[in-house]
Parts: C-alpha cells; structure tokens; sequence
C-alpha cells in the first residue's frame, strides 16, 4: 500500500486517517466529500486527487465508510 518511494504523508492510507480523523470530530460523523479534499487541502497543502480516491476506496472497502451522497458516514 505504501512504497519506498512515497512520501507516507501523501499515501492512501494516510489520507485515510485523515480522513477517519475528520469524520469523528464531525456533527453526526458524517461530512460532503467536498468538504473533506478542502480540508486535505488546507492541512497538507498540494495532493494528488487520485491518492484521496484510492483513500476512500480502501476506507469502503474495509467496511469504515458508509457513501450516501454528497456525505461520507463513518460507521
């Protein structure tokens, strides 16, 4: 999931507890997907739209988020 070659504070799984770590503090831990890259944005600076992709496909997939648009609910 994470190579050599990659920065951690711009991997997927990283952006994946960031991702967790919002939605806790989150009224009713649910939060909009645009919401959640502006924030990215503003804590890490530039990222690559794919790596919050892949973020939310692992967070899906292991059984964490719940998608109902436009929110993002942890479970």
């Amino acid at each position: 999931m994470i190579t050599k070659d990659e920065k951690i504070k711009t991997s997927s799984l990283y952006l994946g507890f960031l991702v967790l770590k919002k939605l806790a503090k989150a009224k009713e831990q649910k939060m909009m997907l645009d919401d959640i890259v502006l924030n990215l944005k503003q804590e890490l600076g530039s990222i690559n739209h794919r790596q919050i992709i892949f973020s939310l496909i692992f967070l899906y997939q292991s059984g964490v988020v719940e998608f109902a648009e436009p929110y993002i609910y942890k479970k």
